[in-house]
């Protein structure tokens, strides 16, 4: 049995600091029990391993932290690289799920690879589990993955939002003589920029690739996007008319509500969500969850599509896809000839998917008529976090909806614009990229621009924000 005690700095719902005595007491077969000042805080079951903090970064899931729906206060930060007794270092895919823990389970969301979607996990540094701006953490065993001798700690700090950015790219798939555009590339969206550079690099091997642009408001950002590989840059001073469908794709990675209407204007075929910032956005409230959830919304096809190439064919779980129907109006003969159609309002039709025997308990495709029917679908019951579509699932705009108030929604029904959304990445991948990519070797070097020791969080959080710092990265006092 072990025992660690230390002070570590919380922070609260009104963005301040505060200091907490926080006791770890069990072990990795047993489990551990968390104290906060002395009373029971969180039980933990077996499967994790206490790490001390080496170094973790500051991203802006962190600095928004405070609109996020998990209580505070808490020990945050996510971005860590750690060391166990023997010095060696690891770094931390931050979902707790059965998987990660390496427990057994009947997890439905496990079972079908989904395990950074299980809804049981706590994740570290954002939901329950204390993160790594404290000088200890509590690490799901099978996550642990240790750092190559090769990779230096400010690239290490890095693999977090670097694998964040590497699923990104995978997820959009990019098309050979494409221009994919990275809007407001700083923290995460310089990683995104070096994702695609990597990925066109290996790609120009085999086939033509496809351009990199850094759309930035920043002029002296255009220029570090092109040391991370954009091979070209844009500065926007004022509206996108400018750049209007310029883009097959613009991936979002502003952090600011505001990004996500730039994006809408910027882009072709697809806009790829990457901010979690919290807060409502091109007139929907919840696409932060839908971003957490890494879900997708496109146009419901006016007439029946190819069975191979219906917009859920990748998405069953069973013989037949499940099809939520939200609209006021009757889904075509067609779709019911053809999936599991369910009719009702969302809250209703998440209580039915919630009783299924088999597969994952969502439905696999939501159509909707509104952008309320979007954020219905994406959290249905106050209070709960699980959504009526599944993870990666997909939203469906019926072609009668009403897109008044999103121009997101008005794109999509209008001009078939598609949403795409992702979130972690895996970090196995993201370590063997880093490790055999020389270009890669200096990203610390050129990102990270402030470090600053533990006890000095609040500063670095205020730096964070600053238009002056890119990445800053907190260090931990090593324990004597």
């Amino acid at each position: 049995m072990t025992t660690l005690a230390f002070d570590a700095l919380e922070y609260r719902a009104d963005q301040s600091f505060a200091t907490a005595r926080y006791r770890y007491v069990g072990d990795e077969q047993s489990g551990w029990t968390v104290e906060r000042d002395g009373k029971p805080a969180l039980a933990l079951g077996p499967g994790y391993r206490a790490l001390r903090v080496r170094q973790c970064g500051v991203c802006s899931t962190d600095l928004a932290r405070h609109h996020l729906p998990f209580p505070l206060p808490q020990v945050i930060g996510h971005e860590v690289v750690a060391v166990d007794a023997d010095g060696r270092r690891y770094v931390v895919e931050i979902n707790a799920s059965h998987e990660a823990r390496g427990v057994a389970h009947t997890c439905a969301f496990c079972q079908a690879g989904l395990p950074t979607h299980c809804p049981d996990r706590v994740t570290l540094g954002i939901h329950d589990l204390p993160g790594g701006f404290g000088p200890w953490i509590l690490a799901p065993v099978a996550a642990c993955l240790e750092v190559p001798p090769t990779i230096p700690d400010d690239v290490a700090v890095l693999v977090e939002p670097f694998a964040a950015a590497l699923h990104a790219v995978r997820t959009i798939a990019p098309r050979a003589d494409e221009r994919i555009a990275v809007l407001g590339p700083r923290r995460l969206g310089m990683l995104v920029v070096a994702a695609l550079a990597a990925v066109r690099t290996a790609m120009n091997r085999h086939e033509r690739g496809f351009d990199v642009a850094a759309v930035v408001r920043d002029p002296a950002l255009a220029g570090l996007a092109r040391t991370f590989g954009a091979t070209e840059a844009h500065v926007l001073n004022g509206p996108p008319e400018a750049l209007a469908r310029a883009f097959d794709v613009v991936i979002d990675t502003t952090g600011n509500p505001d990004g996500l209407a730039t994006a809408v204007a910027l882009a072709r075929r697809e806009v790829h969500l990457k901010s979690t910032h919290g807060q409502p956005a091109c007139g929907l409230h919840r696409l932060t969850d839908l971003v957490v959830d890494e879900i997708g919304i496109a146009r419901f096809p006016r007439e029946a599509p190819v069975a191979d190439s219906a917009p859920w064919s990748a998405l069953r779980t069973g013989p037949r896809a499940r099809v939520a129907w939200t609209c006021a109006k009757a889904p075509p003969a067609w779709l019911t000839a053809t999936a599991d159609v369910q009719r009702g309002d969302a809250a209703t039709l998440a209580a039915h998917y919630a009783r299924a025997t088999a597969g994952l308990p969502r439905a696999d495709v939501v159509v909707a008529d509104s952008a309320a029917g979007v954020d219905a679908a994406i959290r249905p019951r106050p209070g709960h976090e699980q959504a009526l579509v599944r993870p990666r699932g997909l939203l469906l705009l019926h072609a009668d909806a009403d897109t008044s108030t999103s121009p997101l929604l008005a794109a999509i029904g209008g001009r078939g614009l598609r949403l795409s959304s992702s979130r972690c990445g895996g970090f196995r991948q993201a370590l063997d990229l880093l490790a055999s990519t020389p270009e890669l070797a200096r990203l610390g070097e050129r990102l990270v621009t402030h470090t600053f020791a533990g006890r000095d969080l609040a500063q670095a959080f205020t730096v964070a924000r600053s238009r002056g710092c890119i990445k800053a990265v907190v260090q931990q006092e090593p324990v004597q």
